[in-house]
């Protein structure tokens, strides 16, 4: 069993979505247990594929709460948190564009990866969540790679290169798709 504890204020009820849906990614990461203690180098991207996540959920919220709100005559709020979603979106659009990550990823990577590799959702970490976003939009299946994520020891605490060929192995061993590593080892070049 996992619990997830949020921190929102009254009646914040996107931002719970939004908090809930990054830590709920993290359950999926099998980031939950007691000795999962997350590391650089690599901490980093599992920040970016949870926020991914959580934004993709507040997509599908949205669009749910849109279509068959849970109380009557309130539909309206899909839009709310649909424009709490773009409000995050946009800004890790500008920090992915400021850091030079839309035109290059490879090069973003070899140009910032000791600051990308700090631990915690960093501003790095936020910028790469858009490109990773994009790839769940893109391949729904790509979010199913979640769950083959630190299945190994040393976890987020071992290098990229090794770090995305033991997820990859994991997808291999529970018949998840591979798409996510390897679309990852192509953006950055990691070989």
């Amino acid at each position: 069993m996992a619990w997830i504890i949020v921190d929102i204020g009254e009646r914040d009820w996107s931002k719970l979505a939004y908090q809930f849906g990054h830590e709920l990614g993290h359950v999926a990461a099998n980031s939950w247990q007691a000795d999962a203690k997350p590391a650089p180098p690599c901490q980093w991207l599992e920040e970016a594929m949870v926020e991914a996540f959580s934004l993709r959920g507040l997509e599908r919220l949205a669009r749910s709460w849109k279509e068959n709100p849970p109380f009557a005559g309130d539909s309206a709020f899909g839009d709310a948190i649909a424009e709490y979603r773009q409000n995050v979106i946009r800004g890790y659009t500008a920090l992915a564009d400021s850091q030079g990550l839309i035109g290059d990823a490879a090069a973003w990577f070899a140009g910032h990866r000791g600051e990308i590799e700090m631990p915690g959702l960093n501003p790095f970490a936020q910028a790469m969540s858009v490109t990773i976003l994009a790839e769940y939009d893109r391949a729904p299946d790509c979010v199913e790679a979640l769950g083959a994520l630190n299945r190994w020891p040393g976890r987020t605490g071992v290098p990229i290169a090794d770090y995305l060929k033991l997820w990859e192995a994991s997808c291999a061993e529970l018949q998840a798709s591979p798409r996510l590593p390897v679309r990852l080892r192509e953006f950055l070049r990691i070989s």
